[in-house]
Protein backbone atom coordinates (compact mmCIF):
# COMPACT_ATOMS: atom_id res chain seq x y z
CA UNK A 1 0.00 0.00 0.00
CA UNK A 2 1.74 3.11 -0.92
CA UNK A 3 1.60 6.86 -0.29
CA UNK A 4 -0.59 7.22 -3.45
CA UNK A 5 -0.87 11.26 -3.39
CA UNK A 6 -3.83 10.54 -6.55
CA UNK A 7 -6.92 10.17 -5.20
CA UNK A 8 -9.87 9.52 -8.15
CA UNK A 9 -12.71 11.45 -7.17
CA UNK A 10 -16.46 11.29 -9.16
CA UNK A 11 -15.88 13.86 -12.00
CA UNK A 12 -19.13 15.26 -10.30
CA UNK A 13 -17.34 15.48 -6.63
CA UNK A 14 -14.53 17.37 -8.19
CA UNK A 15 -16.75 19.98 -9.08
CA UNK A 16 -18.56 20.42 -5.66
CA UNK A 17 -15.19 20.75 -4.59
CA UNK A 18 -14.09 23.30 -6.96
CA UNK A 19 -17.34 25.47 -6.21
CA UNK A 20 -16.80 25.10 -2.77
CA UNK A 21 -13.42 26.80 -3.04
CA UNK A 22 -14.95 29.64 -4.93
CA UNK A 23 -16.25 30.75 -2.05
CA UNK A 24 -13.83 30.19 0.27
CA UNK A 25 -13.33 27.57 1.80
CA UNK A 26 -11.59 24.41 2.24
CA UNK A 27 -13.12 20.88 1.49
CA UNK A 28 -11.15 17.72 3.15
CA UNK A 29 -12.31 14.56 2.19
CA UNK A 30 -12.57 12.31 5.31
CA UNK A 31 -13.59 9.46 7.10
CA UNK A 32 -14.25 6.26 5.42
CA UNK A 33 -14.02 6.98 1.67
CA UNK A 34 -10.20 7.66 2.38
CA UNK A 35 -10.06 4.64 4.44
CA UNK A 36 -11.40 2.37 1.71
CA UNK A 37 -9.91 3.96 -1.39
CA UNK A 38 -6.41 2.16 0.31
CA UNK A 39 -8.49 -0.96 0.59
CA UNK A 40 -9.28 -1.11 -2.92
CA UNK A 41 -13.24 -0.67 -1.56
CA UNK A 42 -15.72 0.87 -4.50
CA UNK A 43 -17.03 4.40 -2.77
CA UNK A 44 -20.00 6.06 -3.50
CA UNK A 45 -20.50 7.51 -0.31
CA UNK A 46 -17.92 10.58 0.73
CA UNK A 47 -17.85 12.99 3.51
CA UNK A 48 -16.32 16.10 3.27
CA UNK A 49 -15.29 18.20 6.26
CA UNK A 50 -15.49 22.26 5.32
CA UNK A 51 -13.00 23.92 6.59
CA UNK A 52 -12.29 28.05 6.79
CA UNK A 53 -16.13 29.33 6.53
CA UNK A 54 -18.52 28.88 9.09
CA UNK A 55 -22.02 29.93 7.06
CA UNK A 56 -24.15 26.97 6.71
CA UNK A 57 -26.09 28.96 4.72
CA UNK A 58 -23.48 30.51 1.86
CA UNK A 59 -22.37 26.63 2.05
CA UNK A 60 -26.13 25.66 1.25
CA UNK A 61 -26.61 27.82 -1.33
CA UNK A 62 -23.11 26.68 -3.07
CA UNK A 63 -24.56 23.08 -3.20
CA UNK A 64 -27.59 23.85 -4.40
CA UNK A 65 -26.37 24.12 -7.79
CA UNK A 66 -25.96 20.69 -8.19
CA UNK A 67 -28.56 19.40 -6.76
CA UNK A 68 -31.87 19.24 -3.91
CA UNK A 69 -29.46 19.66 -0.08
CA UNK A 70 -30.71 18.40 2.99
CA UNK A 71 -30.04 19.88 6.79
CA UNK A 72 -29.51 16.84 9.08
CA UNK A 73 -29.89 18.90 11.86
CA UNK A 74 -28.90 22.30 12.28
CA UNK A 75 -26.43 21.86 15.54
CA UNK A 76 -24.49 19.21 13.89
CA UNK A 77 -23.79 21.27 10.58
CA UNK A 78 -24.34 18.70 8.16
CA UNK A 79 -25.32 18.76 4.81
CA UNK A 80 -26.47 15.95 2.67
CA UNK A 81 -26.46 16.00 -1.31
CA UNK A 82 -27.30 12.97 -3.39
CA UNK A 83 -26.08 12.92 -7.33
CA UNK A 84 -26.42 10.38 -9.56
CA UNK A 85 -25.37 7.24 -7.79
CA UNK A 86 -23.33 9.47 -4.93
CA UNK A 87 -24.16 10.31 -1.36
CA UNK A 88 -22.45 13.37 -0.41
CA UNK A 89 -22.18 14.65 3.47
CA UNK A 90 -20.81 18.18 3.99
CA UNK A 91 -20.10 19.12 7.67
CA UNK A 92 -18.45 21.59 9.51
CA UNK A 93 -15.43 20.68 11.68
CA UNK A 94 -16.56 20.10 15.17
CA UNK A 95 -15.40 19.03 19.03
CA UNK A 96 -17.98 16.82 20.73
CA UNK A 97 -18.44 17.16 24.95
CA UNK A 98 -20.07 14.25 26.53
CA UNK A 99 -22.97 15.41 28.42
CA UNK A 100 -24.57 12.37 29.55
CA UNK A 101 -25.39 8.53 29.06
CA UNK A 102 -27.11 8.12 25.72
CA UNK A 103 -25.94 9.19 22.57
CA UNK A 104 -27.77 11.98 22.20
CA UNK A 105 -26.36 13.54 25.25
CA UNK A 106 -23.33 15.25 23.65
CA UNK A 107 -22.19 18.90 23.41
CA UNK A 108 -21.37 19.91 19.35
CA UNK A 109 -19.58 22.88 19.06
CA UNK A 110 -18.57 23.62 15.28
CA UNK A 111 -15.73 25.54 14.37
CA UNK A 112 -14.06 26.53 10.80
CA UNK A 113 -11.34 27.48 12.35
CA UNK A 114 -9.83 24.32 13.78
CA UNK A 115 -6.97 22.20 12.16
CA UNK A 116 -7.34 19.26 10.48
CA UNK A 117 -6.01 16.98 13.61
CA UNK A 118 -7.89 18.69 16.18
CA UNK A 119 -11.11 18.16 14.34
CA UNK A 120 -10.13 14.81 14.05
CA UNK A 121 -9.62 14.10 17.50
CA UNK A 122 -12.85 13.37 17.88
CA UNK A 123 -12.94 10.23 15.64
CA UNK A 124 -12.93 6.49 16.64
CA UNK A 125 -9.80 4.85 15.29
CA UNK A 126 -6.47 6.07 13.00
CA UNK A 127 -8.08 4.55 9.83
CA UNK A 128 -11.07 6.82 9.99
CA UNK A 129 -8.94 9.69 10.63
CA UNK A 130 -7.32 10.18 7.09
CA UNK A 131 -8.35 13.19 5.13
CA UNK A 132 -7.88 14.19 1.38
CA UNK A 133 -6.93 17.90 0.90
CA UNK A 134 -8.61 18.33 -2.59
CA UNK A 135 -6.92 21.78 -3.37
CA UNK A 136 -3.25 20.69 -2.57
CA UNK A 137 -3.98 16.85 -3.45
CA UNK A 138 -2.36 15.53 -0.55
CA UNK A 139 -3.29 12.96 2.19
CA UNK A 140 -3.47 14.43 5.20
CA UNK A 141 -2.74 11.53 8.45
CA UNK A 142 -1.98 13.56 11.81
CA UNK A 143 -2.19 10.10 13.60
CA UNK A 144 -0.53 7.63 11.00
CA UNK A 145 -3.87 5.90 10.21
CA UNK A 146 -2.33 5.05 6.36
CA UNK A 147 0.45 3.17 8.69
CA UNK A 148 -2.19 1.12 10.29
CA UNK A 149 -4.14 0.76 7.28
CA UNK A 150 -0.67 -1.50 6.27
CA UNK A 151 -0.65 -3.24 9.42
CA UNK A 152 -4.11 -4.40 9.31
CA UNK A 153 -4.60 -2.74 13.15
CA UNK A 154 -7.85 -1.22 14.29
CA UNK A 155 -6.18 1.74 16.94
CA UNK A 156 -7.79 4.38 18.76
CA UNK A 157 -7.02 7.74 18.35
CA UNK A 158 -7.60 9.33 21.99
CA UNK A 159 -8.20 8.05 25.30
CA UNK A 160 -10.57 10.17 26.55
CA UNK A 161 -12.67 10.84 23.09
CA UNK A 162 -12.72 7.04 22.60
CA UNK A 163 -14.68 6.14 25.62
CA UNK A 164 -17.33 8.37 25.11
CA UNK A 165 -19.17 6.68 22.43
CA UNK A 166 -19.50 2.81 23.84
CA UNK A 167 -20.78 2.17 20.35
CA UNK A 168 -17.24 2.21 18.87
CA UNK A 169 -16.85 -0.81 21.12
CA UNK A 170 -19.11 -2.75 18.16
CA UNK A 171 -17.75 -1.03 15.70
CA UNK A 172 -13.91 -1.92 16.57
CA UNK A 173 -15.55 -5.73 16.41
CA UNK A 174 -17.25 -4.73 13.34
CA UNK A 175 -13.95 -2.98 11.20
CA UNK A 176 -11.62 -5.88 12.56
CA UNK A 177 -14.28 -8.76 10.86
CA UNK A 178 -15.08 -6.74 7.84
CA UNK A 179 -11.02 -5.98 6.66
CA UNK A 180 -10.06 -8.69 9.51
CA UNK A 181 -7.50 -6.22 10.89
CA UNK A 182 -6.52 -7.06 14.63
CA UNK A 183 -7.40 -4.63 17.43
CA UNK A 184 -4.62 -2.96 19.07
CA UNK A 185 -4.10 -4.45 22.43
CA UNK A 186 -4.42 -0.72 24.19
CA UNK A 187 -7.69 -0.31 22.33
CA UNK A 188 -9.13 -4.16 23.38
CA UNK A 189 -8.46 -3.05 26.77
CA UNK A 190 -10.40 0.73 26.65
CA UNK A 191 -13.27 -1.55 24.97
CA UNK A 192 -13.41 -4.24 27.76
CA UNK A 193 -13.41 -1.71 30.01
CA UNK A 194 -16.37 0.50 29.02
CA UNK A 195 -17.91 -3.31 28.56
CA UNK A 196 -17.56 -3.77 32.30
CA UNK A 197 -18.32 -0.38 32.78
CA UNK A 198 -21.99 -1.43 31.29
CA UNK A 199 -21.97 1.74 29.34
CA UNK A 200 -23.56 -0.48 26.46
CA UNK A 201 -26.73 -1.43 27.94
CA UNK A 202 -27.24 3.03 27.68
CA UNK A 203 -26.91 1.93 23.66
CA UNK A 204 -30.48 2.39 21.30
CA UNK A 205 -31.22 -1.22 19.62
CA UNK A 206 -31.67 0.24 16.53
CA UNK A 207 -27.91 1.37 16.64
CA UNK A 208 -26.43 -1.53 17.83
CA UNK A 209 -28.57 -3.68 14.87
CA UNK A 210 -26.94 -1.11 12.34
CA UNK A 211 -23.69 -2.32 13.44
CA UNK A 212 -23.85 -6.21 13.97
CA UNK A 213 -25.61 -5.83 9.98
CA UNK A 214 -22.62 -4.26 8.44
CA UNK A 215 -20.60 -7.13 10.52
CA UNK A 216 -22.82 -9.87 9.31
CA UNK A 217 -23.52 -8.56 5.75
CA UNK A 218 -19.66 -6.89 4.85
CA UNK A 219 -17.54 -9.85 6.42
CA UNK A 220 -16.09 -12.74 4.63
CA UNK A 221 -15.48 -14.08 8.06
CA UNK A 222 -18.29 -13.22 10.34
CA UNK A 223 -17.05 -15.87 12.76
CA UNK A 224 -13.99 -13.03 13.39
CA UNK A 225 -16.66 -10.64 15.20
CA UNK A 226 -18.64 -13.30 16.65
CA UNK A 227 -15.20 -14.40 18.71
CA UNK A 228 -13.96 -10.73 19.69
CA UNK A 229 -17.93 -10.25 20.89
CA UNK A 230 -17.32 -13.13 23.23
CA UNK A 231 -13.69 -12.09 23.97
CA UNK A 232 -14.81 -8.71 24.98
CA UNK A 233 -17.64 -9.50 27.01
CA UNK A 234 -20.46 -8.41 25.37
CA UNK A 235 -22.24 -11.75 25.25
CA UNK A 236 -24.20 -10.35 28.57
CA UNK A 237 -25.79 -8.02 26.47
CA UNK A 238 -27.53 -11.03 24.36
CA UNK A 239 -29.40 -13.44 26.96
CA UNK A 240 -30.55 -16.33 26.14
CA UNK A 241 -33.68 -17.34 24.50
CA UNK A 242 -35.81 -19.59 25.62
Amino acid sequence: MNHISKFKLPSILEDILKELRTIGAIPIVVGGSVRDFFLNIPVKDYDIEIFGIDSLDIIQKSLEKFGSVKLVGKSFGVLTLRVDEYDFDFALPRIEKKTGNTHQDFEVITNANLSFKEAAIRRDFTINAIGYDFSKKEFLDPFNGINDLRNKTIKHIDDDTFIEDSLRVYRAVGFASRFDFKIEEKTKVLCKQIVLNDELKYLPKERIYEELKKLFLKSSKPSIGIELIRELGILKYFPDRK
